[in-house]
């Protein structure tokens, strides 16, 4: 698996108001780091925050009492902060939102002295979109579920949340070897934890910046000044530890390191390495539904249900997937759960299916185990896909789960999804279209889409065994017959903005004047396209070189033009054409007094 165009671990830009990360090898977006998350925009006509309370026709009878939580997660990103502060130093760089591999959320008090329910205490997984939303889900009970309804009517059961995610990307490299014993190392690491071998990052990082020559390595080659600390807690992550929620509930990343036989190892720093690293935000989760209730009511945000009893030792299992409305070639999806023969109280597999249909991409399974079984079982996805020659059905391999409910992942599916989503500023001047090129052995295949305000997101669903997979974007302006274009990259899910054309946000332009025998100052006007205000330029034989700084608040209209200033009363010169932002300008003097 190619590396090219993930974070550079080893290439980042902090500032107040953002961090970036260059891109691997420098190809590609850079990504941005989202400072918040929120509940998704609840002005749409998606479920975002929903809180169900489930009762049985026969209080006697299964299913017993609960209620189900449930709500959808938006990241926000510094977006326009970040290309300008690139494009101080790269005037054509754009920029991306960074996108998420897993991840957890946690239910906390706002006050630490307030009790919440133990049933909101539990960190969930999250199912993440393959962009920058995911889905939240909790099974809690009857009286929890009423407790909630009361917190989104009133003032009570005041909580937050801890959302902690993992990003991918590639560790920063050093020239050097370090040769160990994981047995002994992992172990000293573990002791830094609790017994479940459970262990801050931060603590290991702490780890590694002790005295070198008091940790269990042995290092081959010259010690960089820096950076050892981070590169080797990347390194061990990658190798000997498993992402998990914070078992402290701190707000701080954790991981669950591996039990390992003596021996030894020796790991090649100067190679670069798949890393993974967390990130912690907090936010209001009951925030967006008190807002609901305020302005369209309780029945906004609460639903009661009444289900028929279930026999018991049957399962009703919740099956969602986290996937755009729109699969352009997929004709249907599916999932399958099977548990396996329980001897002797069940001696044949249970096996039960359903398709999943958009927009709730949703379905509900009856599992009938025997009274004394816990509830574990497989599942499988399925997708028949058609194109213009055939239509194949693909089944992925099996996953373990547990519970009732399962939100199944894009990489869950024998597909590979490419998840496109363009954000409301753009698609509020422009649609887009995009074509999607691949190749299975000696075929090429294509697949045309466009992004319009009422169809924002897409998901591209590609064969695993598909190869040189490329995208071809271009925004289409509403106002007029202009055209942007991105040049062709490698599929991948992405987010398409403003961001994402190198003609919108901060631009700067060397102004070079050119002087003849005689002229002793030389002064130009400088209007953006989308502004009113000009500016003066002035240039002198001593000073015939300048910059000039303007902010484009749309990528059709990110060029200027430019015109000789004149004294007050004398006839204004006429505007030149419209500049590249791109180009410098070189200008003839003239002097300011030339009349028309």
């Amino acid at each position: 698996m190619t590396l090219q165009g993930l974070p550079d671990f080893d290439q980042s830009i902090q500032s107040e108001k953002c961090q970036i990360f260059y891109p691997y090898e420098n190809v590609g977006d850079h990504l941005v780091v989202p400072d918040s998350i929120q509940i998704s925009d609840l002005s749409s006509n998606r479920s975002n925050f929903s809180l169900t309370l489930v009762r049985g026709q026969n209080p006697m009878l299964p299913p017993k009492p609960h209620g189900l939580l449930d709500f959808e997660l938006q990241l926000d990103y510094p977006l326009d902060a970040a290309l300008t502060l690139l494009r101080e130093t790269n005037f054509d760089a754009t920029v991306q939102p960074i996108v998420f591999k897993s991840g957890f959320l946690r239910l906390y008090p706002q006050v630490h002295t307030d009790e919440i329910p133990e049933d909101l205490k539990s960190p969930i997984p999250l199912a993440w979109n393959g962009l920058t939303s995911a889905r939240y889900s909790l099974t809690i009970s009857e009286s929890t579920a009423i407790a909630l309804k009361g917190a989104l009517t009133g003032d009570i059961l005041k909580l937050l949340a801890h959302v902690e995610m993992e990003i991918v990307g590639v560790a920063p490299r050093l020239p050097i070897r370090v040769r160990f014993d994981p047995a002994v190392l992992l172990d000293q690491l573990a002791a830094l934890g609790n017994a479940q071998r459970q262990v801050s990052c931060e603590e290991i990082l702490s780890f590694f910046y002790r005295d070198v020559e008091s940790l269990p390595l042995e290092i081959v080659g010259e010690m960089p000044p820096d950076g050892f600390a981070n590169t080797m807690t990347d390194w061990i992550r990658a190798h000997f530890g498993t992402f998990i929620p914070s078992p402290q509930d701190d707000s701080k990343p954790y991981i669950a390191l591996s039990s390992e036989n003596h021996g030894s190892i020796e790991l090649n720093l100067s190679q670069p390495l798949q890393a993974y690293r967390t990130i912690v935000l907090t936010l209001d989760p009951l925030a967006a539904g008190r807002q609901l209730v305020q302005t369209q009511g309780l029945d906004a945000v609460f639903q009661e249900a009444t289900i028929p009893p279930i026999p018991t030792g049957t399962w009703s299992i919740d099956v969602s997937a986290n996937l755009p409305n729109r699969r352009p070639g997929v004709l249907s999806i599916g999932v399958t759960l099977n548990a396996a023969p329980v001897l002797p109280y069940r001696p044949q597999a249970k096996i039960v299916s359903a398709e999943l249909i958009p927009p709730d991409d949703s379905a509900k399974l009856m599992l009938r185990l025997s009274p004394i079984e816990k509830l574990e079982y497989t599942f499988s996805t399925s997708v028949v896909l058609q194109d213009a020659s055939k239509i194949q059905q693909l089944k992925s391999e099996e996953f373990s789960h547990v519970g009732t409910r399962l939100y199944t992942r894009p990489d869950q599916f024998p597909v590979n999804f490419i998840s496109i989503e363009a954000t409301r500023s753009l698609l509020e001047i422009a649609t887009v279209q995009g074509t999607c090129r691949w190749q299975e052995e000696e075929t090429f295949s294509t697949q045309i889409f466009e992004l319009n305000r009422e169809d924002f997101e897409v998901a591209l669903a590609l064969p695993k065994q598909a190869t040189n997979a490329t995208l071809e974007i271009s925004a289409h302006s509403l106002e007029g017959t202009q055209t942007l274009q991105i040049a062709p990259f490698p599929a991948k899910n992405c987010q398409l903005g403003l961001h994402s054309f190198g003609e919108y946000g901060a631009h700067q332009v060397d102004v070079e004047c050119e002087f003849s025998e005689g002229t002793r100052i030389c002064a130009i006007d400088l209007l953006p396209e989308d502004a009113l205000e000009t500016i003066v330029l002035f240039f002198t034989p001593t000073q015939p070189h300048k910059t000039w700084n303007w902010l484009a608040k749309s990528p059709f209209r990110a060029g200027y033009r430019y015109r000789f200033h004149r004294d007050p009363g004398a006839t204004p010169a006429e505007w030149s054409t419209i500049q590249s932002p791109f180009v410098p300008l070189k200008i003839q003097a003239q002097n300011l007094a030339l009349n028309a």
